[in-house]
Protein backbone atom coordinates (compact mmCIF):
# COMPACT_ATOMS: atom_id res chain seq x y z
CA UNK A 1 0.00 0.00 0.00
CA UNK A 2 1.60 3.37 -0.85
CA UNK A 3 2.10 5.91 1.49
CA UNK A 4 -0.41 8.02 1.92
CA UNK A 5 0.24 11.92 2.21
CA UNK A 6 -2.39 13.27 4.36
CA UNK A 7 -2.00 10.47 7.37
CA UNK A 8 -1.94 10.62 10.08
CA UNK A 9 -4.74 13.50 10.01
CA UNK A 10 -4.99 15.80 13.19
CA UNK A 11 -8.83 16.66 14.13
CA UNK A 12 -10.10 19.31 16.09
CA UNK A 13 -13.27 19.89 17.35
CA UNK A 14 -13.35 23.27 18.86
CA UNK A 15 -16.49 24.27 20.41
CA UNK A 16 -17.70 27.25 23.30
CA UNK A 17 -15.87 25.15 26.32
CA UNK A 18 -13.31 23.10 25.15
CA UNK A 19 -11.61 22.02 22.48
CA UNK A 20 -11.21 17.92 21.36
CA UNK A 21 -8.45 16.62 19.68
CA UNK A 22 -8.16 13.55 17.97
CA UNK A 23 -5.89 11.45 15.48
CA UNK A 24 -6.92 9.52 12.69
CA UNK A 25 -4.80 6.77 11.03
CA UNK A 26 -6.56 6.07 7.93
CA UNK A 27 -9.76 6.67 6.19
CA UNK A 28 -12.59 5.89 8.10
CA UNK A 29 -10.59 4.78 11.24
CA UNK A 30 -11.70 5.43 14.72
CA UNK A 31 -10.21 8.41 16.06
CA UNK A 32 -7.61 8.13 18.63
CA UNK A 33 -8.63 11.07 20.96
CA UNK A 34 -6.05 13.78 22.36
CA UNK A 35 -6.18 15.50 25.89
CA UNK A 36 -9.21 18.31 25.59
CA UNK A 37 -8.44 21.38 26.46
CA UNK A 38 -10.52 24.27 27.27
CA UNK A 39 -11.48 26.72 25.06
CA UNK A 40 -10.70 29.83 27.22
CA UNK A 41 -6.95 28.58 27.46
CA UNK A 42 -6.41 27.71 24.16
CA UNK A 43 -3.07 29.11 22.70
CA UNK A 44 -1.30 28.67 19.33
CA UNK A 45 1.50 27.30 21.28
CA UNK A 46 -0.38 24.45 22.39
CA UNK A 47 -1.65 24.11 19.31
CA UNK A 48 1.48 23.11 17.63
CA UNK A 49 2.95 21.38 20.37
CA UNK A 50 0.03 18.85 19.79
CA UNK A 51 0.75 19.23 15.65
CA UNK A 52 4.43 18.08 16.01
CA UNK A 53 4.06 15.25 19.06
CA UNK A 54 0.78 13.98 16.74
CA UNK A 55 3.23 13.53 13.89
CA UNK A 56 0.35 14.25 11.45
CA UNK A 57 0.86 15.43 7.64
CA UNK A 58 -2.85 17.14 7.62
CA UNK A 59 -5.03 18.71 10.02
CA UNK A 60 -8.63 19.38 9.67
CA UNK A 61 -11.34 21.09 12.52
CA UNK A 62 -14.46 22.30 13.18
CA UNK A 63 -15.05 25.99 14.98
CA UNK A 64 -17.74 27.62 16.00
CA UNK A 65 -15.56 30.03 17.50
CA UNK A 66 -14.14 33.44 15.37
CA UNK A 67 -10.86 33.70 17.47
CA UNK A 68 -10.02 30.15 18.42
CA UNK A 69 -10.22 29.67 14.44
CA UNK A 70 -7.50 32.61 14.52
CA UNK A 71 -5.75 30.47 17.55
CA UNK A 72 -6.03 27.26 15.30
CA UNK A 73 -4.98 28.92 11.90
CA UNK A 74 -1.53 30.08 14.14
CA UNK A 75 -0.33 26.79 15.60
CA UNK A 76 -0.70 24.89 12.80
CA UNK A 77 -1.15 26.65 9.09
CA UNK A 78 -1.97 23.62 7.65
CA UNK A 79 -4.38 22.85 9.17
CA UNK A 80 -8.25 22.84 6.81
CA UNK A 81 -11.49 24.62 8.67
CA UNK A 82 -14.20 22.57 7.50
CA UNK A 83 -17.15 24.77 6.44
CA UNK A 84 -20.25 25.74 4.25
CA UNK A 85 -17.25 25.37 1.08
CA UNK A 86 -15.91 21.77 2.14
CA UNK A 87 -16.73 19.52 -0.15
CA UNK A 88 -19.52 17.41 1.39
CA UNK A 89 -20.71 13.99 0.91
CA UNK A 90 -24.83 14.99 1.45
CA UNK A 91 -26.95 17.63 -0.74
CA UNK A 92 -28.09 20.31 1.48
CA UNK A 93 -31.17 23.28 1.54
CA UNK A 94 -29.66 24.72 4.39
CA UNK A 95 -27.98 28.67 4.48
CA UNK A 96 -24.69 27.75 4.14
CA UNK A 97 -23.60 31.03 5.30
CA UNK A 98 -25.21 30.56 8.57
CA UNK A 99 -24.79 26.65 9.80
CA UNK A 100 -22.10 25.68 12.15
CA UNK A 101 -19.22 23.73 11.21
CA UNK A 102 -19.77 20.83 13.63
CA UNK A 103 -23.20 20.44 12.46
CA UNK A 104 -22.15 20.10 8.94
CA UNK A 105 -19.48 16.94 10.23
CA UNK A 106 -22.69 15.80 12.02
CA UNK A 107 -24.40 15.34 9.27
CA UNK A 108 -21.12 14.28 7.00
CA UNK A 109 -20.89 11.10 9.78
CA UNK A 110 -24.47 10.36 9.05
CA UNK A 111 -23.67 10.12 5.66
CA UNK A 112 -20.79 7.99 5.57
CA UNK A 113 -22.62 5.81 8.21
CA UNK A 114 -25.87 5.94 6.87
CA UNK A 115 -26.39 7.27 3.95
CA UNK A 116 -30.07 8.54 4.96
CA UNK A 117 -32.99 8.96 7.45
CA UNK A 118 -30.81 10.39 10.35
CA UNK A 119 -30.89 12.87 13.38
CA UNK A 120 -28.19 13.89 15.28
CA UNK A 121 -28.41 15.33 18.38
CA UNK A 122 -25.30 16.98 19.85
CA UNK A 123 -25.60 17.89 23.27
CA UNK A 124 -23.00 20.45 24.51
CA UNK A 125 -23.13 24.20 25.73
CA UNK A 126 -25.66 24.12 22.89
CA UNK A 127 -28.11 21.30 21.69
CA UNK A 128 -28.18 21.15 18.02
CA UNK A 129 -30.70 18.34 16.72
CA UNK A 130 -29.89 18.00 12.11
CA UNK A 131 -31.77 15.78 9.88
CA UNK A 132 -30.92 14.19 7.07
CA UNK A 133 -33.57 13.10 5.17
CA UNK A 134 -34.81 9.94 3.18
CA UNK A 135 -32.90 11.46 -0.01
CA UNK A 136 -29.90 12.22 1.77
CA UNK A 137 -29.86 15.72 2.18
CA UNK A 138 -29.26 17.71 5.34
CA UNK A 139 -32.28 19.84 5.46
CA UNK A 140 -32.02 21.72 8.50
CA UNK A 141 -33.00 21.02 12.42
CA UNK A 142 -33.13 22.99 15.86
CA UNK A 143 -30.79 24.88 18.63
CA UNK A 144 -31.86 24.29 22.11
CA UNK A 145 -30.10 25.64 25.10
CA UNK A 146 -27.66 22.46 26.56
CA UNK A 147 -28.59 20.96 29.54
CA UNK A 148 -25.92 22.78 31.51
CA UNK A 149 -26.19 25.83 30.28
CA UNK A 150 -30.21 26.09 30.82
CA UNK A 151 -29.56 25.33 34.81
CA UNK A 152 -26.18 27.49 34.96
CA UNK A 153 -28.85 30.21 33.46
CA UNK A 154 -31.26 29.28 35.85
CA UNK A 155 -29.07 29.23 38.87
CA UNK A 156 -27.48 32.34 38.13
CA UNK A 157 -31.15 34.68 37.52
CA UNK A 158 -32.06 33.26 41.14
CA UNK A 159 -31.27 34.61 44.35
CA UNK A 160 -31.86 31.44 45.98
CA UNK A 161 -32.07 28.28 43.61
CA UNK A 162 -28.75 26.06 43.46
CA UNK A 163 -27.32 24.32 40.53
CA UNK A 164 -29.61 21.11 39.84
CA UNK A 165 -28.29 17.92 40.25
CA UNK A 166 -28.85 15.58 37.31
CA UNK A 167 -30.78 12.24 37.59
CA UNK A 168 -33.90 10.70 36.17
CA UNK A 169 -37.07 11.87 38.54
CA UNK A 170 -39.07 9.63 40.27
CA UNK A 171 -41.94 12.43 40.72
CA UNK A 172 -42.93 15.62 39.03
CA UNK A 173 -44.12 17.23 41.97
CA UNK A 174 -40.77 18.15 44.21
CA UNK A 175 -41.26 18.01 47.91
CA UNK A 176 -38.68 20.85 48.60
CA UNK A 177 -36.54 23.34 46.62
CA UNK A 178 -34.22 20.90 45.23
CA UNK A 179 -36.50 18.08 43.93
CA UNK A 180 -38.53 20.84 42.19
CA UNK A 181 -35.74 22.12 40.77
CA UNK A 182 -35.00 18.47 39.95
CA UNK A 183 -38.25 18.22 38.20
CA UNK A 184 -38.40 21.32 36.22
CA UNK A 185 -34.83 20.91 34.89
CA UNK A 186 -34.64 17.19 34.27
CA UNK A 187 -38.19 16.89 33.23
CA UNK A 188 -38.72 19.50 31.19
CA UNK A 189 -35.51 19.10 29.33
CA UNK A 190 -36.23 15.17 28.96
CA UNK A 191 -40.05 16.61 27.91
CA UNK A 192 -37.72 19.03 25.26
CA UNK A 193 -36.05 16.69 23.58
CA UNK A 194 -38.93 14.19 23.03
CA UNK A 195 -40.63 16.45 21.63
CA UNK A 196 -38.08 17.92 19.00
CA UNK A 197 -37.07 14.22 18.44
CA UNK A 198 -40.72 13.48 17.87
CA UNK A 199 -41.44 16.88 15.73
CA UNK A 200 -38.25 16.41 13.45
CA UNK A 201 -39.30 12.72 13.13
CA UNK A 202 -43.25 13.17 12.01
CA UNK A 203 -42.33 16.40 9.84
CA UNK A 204 -39.67 14.37 7.86
CA UNK A 205 -39.64 10.51 8.14
CA UNK A 206 -43.49 9.42 6.77
CA UNK A 207 -42.44 5.94 5.91
CA UNK A 208 -39.76 4.87 7.92
CA UNK A 209 -38.19 5.20 11.32
CA UNK A 210 -34.94 7.54 11.71
CA UNK A 211 -31.96 6.36 13.07
CA UNK A 212 -31.07 8.83 16.40
CA UNK A 213 -27.74 9.44 17.53
CA UNK A 214 -26.75 11.18 20.79
CA UNK A 215 -23.10 13.05 20.76
CA UNK A 216 -21.71 15.94 23.06
CA UNK A 217 -20.62 15.45 26.49
CA UNK A 218 -23.87 15.43 27.64
CA UNK A 219 -24.99 12.56 25.57
CA UNK A 220 -25.00 9.89 28.00
CA UNK A 221 -26.69 12.23 30.89
CA UNK A 222 -29.79 13.17 28.31
CA UNK A 223 -30.36 9.18 27.19
CA UNK A 224 -30.95 8.41 30.71
CA UNK A 225 -33.12 11.19 31.78
CA UNK A 226 -34.97 10.98 28.69
CA UNK A 227 -35.58 6.78 29.06
CA UNK A 228 -34.14 6.63 25.21
CA UNK A 229 -31.65 4.11 23.73
CA UNK A 230 -30.03 5.92 20.91
CA UNK A 231 -26.73 5.46 19.27
CA UNK A 232 -24.42 7.09 21.24
CA UNK A 233 -21.00 7.98 20.07
CA UNK A 234 -18.81 10.51 21.77
CA UNK A 235 -16.42 10.78 19.01
CA UNK A 236 -19.04 10.98 16.35
CA UNK A 237 -18.12 14.98 15.47
CA UNK A 238 -14.62 14.33 14.95
CA UNK A 239 -15.18 11.39 12.71
CA UNK A 240 -17.64 13.60 10.38
CA UNK A 241 -14.69 16.41 10.32
CA UNK A 242 -12.34 13.49 9.34
CA UNK A 243 -14.95 13.03 6.62
CA UNK A 244 -15.07 16.27 5.35
CA UNK A 245 -11.14 16.83 6.08
CA UNK A 246 -10.25 14.17 3.74
CA UNK A 247 -12.11 14.64 0.95
CA UNK A 248 -10.63 18.64 1.10
CA UNK A 249 -7.44 17.51 1.38
CA UNK A 250 -8.13 15.15 -2.01
CA UNK A 251 -9.37 18.17 -3.78
CA UNK A 252 -5.86 19.33 -3.69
Amino acid sequence: MADDPIYPMLLADAGNTSVKFAVVGKPGSKPRTLPALPTRDLTATKVRALWKSSRARSAAASCVVPKVAKILRAGCPAIRLIGGKSRRNFTTTVDLGTVGADRLANMAEAAHRFGQNVIVADFGTAATFDVLDDQGCFIGGAIAPGLRTMASALSAKTAQLPMAEWCKIKRATGRNTREALRSGLAGGYAGMVHHLLESLSKENFKRTRPHIVFTGGDAVTVSRLCGLQPLIDSSWTLRGIAVLGHRDAREV
